[in-house]
């Protein structure tokens, strides 16, 4: 038998249960990304390698809670600072997670909401800040602007597949299926 690949799992975890949004902690667990954006509803694969990152994963995914994750400014900052983020993250649920035997690890996350870092309280063994869930609610005032420009939005698409010979029809199908503004933006 051959050794094993570097790049080969040597476990896979569950990771969180569901979000219940009315259980969010004030304070969060903070993921930064590098030149990575993860949306509400996204599903996406992460790799993580900086030690504080994998500690705070097993932490996650130990304790079972839900992490947050917020893009950095600059990818080069290896140990980021709160002024090294920006100010909207996404509450995240750990779907999956891969270790592999140099101790980095792979996830599978998907974006449940967004959220305002309020002010980072801890940086060791991994960054903790107080957080502010954000609304998605439109104000009334502007509900039919919204949708308007929702359609809009659908209709520009559908046309965009229709032009591009290597985009799926399903696609129409799906952009014409969604009825929250919010979800059709990101």
């Amino acid at each position: 038998m051959s050794e094993k690949d570097d790049r080969t799992p040597d476990f896979e975890s569950e990771g969180v249960a569901e979000v219940n949004l009315t259980e969010v902690p004030s304070e969060l667990a903070i993921l930064p990304l590098r030149d990575t954006i993860l949306f509400p509803h996204a599903i996406l694969p992460l790799a993580v390698a900086r030690e504080s990152s994998v500690a705070l994963v097993h932490d996650a995914v130990r304790e079972r809670k839900v992490i947050g994750v917020i893009t950095q400014r600059d990818p080069a900052v290896d140990d980021p600072v709160e002024s090294d983020l920006y100010r909207v993250g996404t509450l995240t649920h750990i779907h999956k997670m891969f270790k592999f035997p140099d101790g980095s690890l792979r996830l599978v996350v998907q974006g449940v909401q967004r959220f305002r870092l309020k002010g980072v309280g801890q940086y060791r063994p991994f960054i903790k800040a107080s957080i502010e869930l954000l609304s998605e609610t439109v104000p009334p005032e502007q509900e039919i602007e919204v949708k308007a420009l929702a359609q809009s939005a659908q209709g520009l698409f559908q046309r965009v597949v229709e032009l591009s010979p290597t985009l799926s029809d399903e696609l129409q199908t799906l952009a014409a299926n969604i009825q929250d503004p919010a979800r059709l933006a990101d």
